[in-house]
Parts: structure tokens; sequence; C-alpha cells
């Protein structure tokens, strides 16, 4: 049995974020868009100079690109891993609780102001297992994840949780 306690500081909260999917996917198509904004721009700059007047249509895709690019980059400001802790924490006030890992899965009792928690989930249901900068991330079903680092341990150690993770897991488990 291994006890990982619940901490939802600044710095787990961060990795969370940084590490999901959907982060990552709208990292991409930042880049993605942004590229392909350059690329219409020296097009329609390149153009406009050879014929001495602007393309409709090519300046119509840079500002469609363009809009996109502004877009994404919104979205991702939006999803800054300040200001998502801030709100994770007024609506999770005072949040206490600890992760169980054992042969059958892992049990999350959580405490907050508000209630308490209780989850039981079978390593069949989990989605994947990373370890990544001194932290692990734990994806769940319907979009949970439970993140700790090696200060978190409170039984057990980060060696008997890999072993297990890479019995259990097997390829979802990652390093």
């Amino acid at each position: 049995m291994i006890k990982i306690a619940i901490n939802a500081d600044l710095k787990h909260y961060s990795f969370l974020i940084k590490e999901t999917a959907p982060y990552k996917n709208i990292k991409k198509c930042i880049l993605i868009f942004g590229l392909l904004f350059l690329i219409s721009l020296i097009f329609t700059v390149v153009n406009g100079a050879q014929n001495n007047r602007i393309d409709t249509m090519l300046a119509m895709l840079t500002a469609v690109l363009l809009g996109a690019f502004i877009g994404f980059a919104l979205r991702l400001k939006k999803m800054d891993p300040i200001k998502l802790h801030e709100k994770f924490k007024s609506s999770n006030p005072d949040l206490l609780g600890e992760n169980v890992f054992n042969s059958e899965g892992v049990v999350i009792d959580a405490h907050t102001d508000f209630g308490d928690k209780h989850s039981v989930y079978t390593y069949d249901k989990f989605c994947s297992a990373v370890e990544k900068d001194g932290f692990f991330l734990v994806s769940i079903p319907v979009g949970g994840y439970i993140v700790f680092n090696n200060s978190d341990f409170i039984e057990g150690s980060p060696d008997e949780l890999r072993a297990l993770f890479r019995e259990k897991l097997g390829a979802k488990y990652k390093v």
C-alpha cells in the first residue's frame, strides 16, 4: 500500500495544466497557425510587390490565419495556471486528503470545507500514468487527474509506485 497526500499547490497545479492534452494541443495550434500566417504574409507581400496590387484572396487568407492565431493565443491565456489555480482553490477551500494505491487500484479520499469525496478506480480504468520532471500524473476516467511528486509520499516510496505501475499499467505507464 502506498499513501500519497493530496497537494494542490501552484507548483502541482501548473504541472497538471501544462501536461494535459488540451493545453498541449492549443500550443501546437498556435505554432501551426503562426507559421501558416507568416507564410501567407510572405506570399501576400511578394505577390503584391510583383503585381503592384494585393491579391484579395491572399489578403483574406492571411487575415483568417491571423484571427485563428490570435484566437488560440487568447484561449491559451485563459488556461493560465495561476488564474486556474486561484479558481480551483476558491471552489475547493482547505483541500486535504490522500490517494492510496494498492494492488486493486487507487482510493481517493478528499476533504474540503464543502464536503468529502471518496472515489475508487481500478487499474484497468486508468487512462495513463506519466512520470516527468519529478512529478507523477495519473489520468483517470472522465477527465480526472491525480498529480503528486516525491515529497507527497506518506507511506511507501516512488520506487514501489513505479514497480506497481509497471506491473498493473504496462504500456499505459510512461517515464
